[in-house]
């Protein structure tokens, strides 16, 4: 026999317990009406009550029966018709649910798979702490140069490269990031408001006894990084 489809299983209509059973349905209903009083002396309820569109596309009734009340209808039925309808709801009640193993191997095989995913999440978990400790403090040093207000001389800088303030000023010029006017080394407009340097003013006495000033140029700590990435990107290239 086809299988009937149906669009809930928490209930089965009395047409397709008809149609289960190879009964008429007006005998259904019949027997359904019947046995109803008794249903609702001891259940306090009423079976659900409603209709279906037959082939003429008119309005038919039917009843709406849960699991308890379709068996209880079946108490009526022959033992080959009460059978099918038991077997139905099972069937109908292992949709419902997801199959669980059938056996030992499925069982292993179920617990293998989730124990993989389980690892395999672990293991992602973990990788993403490393690169976030990898990380840590290379974030925590920039923010520290973004904050901080330490000034370095040009020869401070120098003496880490190994060079000498001359030589280091002439490099820096070479590669386009400073220029000199009026003796004070200048970065070039595409370096500028990027917080490299700034511009210190020194009062002094001159040897003939008056008040001067002079200008030089200090780097900044995110000038220091700065020229540090430059100079190592110019090592890996040569």
């Amino acid at each position: 026999m086809e299988k009937l489809k149906v669009e809930k299983n928490d209930s089965m209509s009395s047409l397709e317990i008809a149609q289960l059973t190879g009964k008429r349905h007006s005998d259904i209903l019949n027997a359904i009406r019947k046995m109803e009083a008794a249903w609702v002396k001891v259940n306090e309820r009423n079976f659900s009550f409603g209709s279906y569109l037959d082939k003429n596309n008119q309005s038919r009734p039917m009843y709406n029966l849960t699991k308890s009340e379709s068996l209880y209808v079946a108490t009526k039925f022959n033992d080959e018709a009460r059978a099918k309808l038991i077997l139905r709801w099972e069937e109908l009640e292992r949709s419902k649910t997801q199959e669980l193993p059938s056996n030992y191997l499925e069982a292993l095989k179920h617990l293998v798979e989730k124990t993989e995913t389980n690892l395999a999440l672990k293991a992602q978990n973990n990788l993403q702490e490393k690169q976030l400790k990898i990380q840590a403090p290379k974030v925590e040093y920039v923010n520290k140069v973004l904050q901080s207000t330490s000034t370095y001389t040009t020869n401070q800088i120098a003496k880490e490269f190994g060079m000498s303030a001359r030589s280091l000023n002439r490099w820096l010029h070479e590669k386009k990031v400073q220029y000199k006017q009026n003796d004070t080394w200048l970065l070039y407009q595409k370096h500028q408001d990027k917080g490299y340097t700034k511009t210190k003013t020194y009062h002094f006495i001159g040897s003939d006894g008056v008040e001067k000033t002079s200008m030089s140029t200090v780097w900044l700590e995110k000038g220091r990084m700065f020229i540090h990435d430059l100079m190592k990107s110019e090592r890996k290239a040569s």
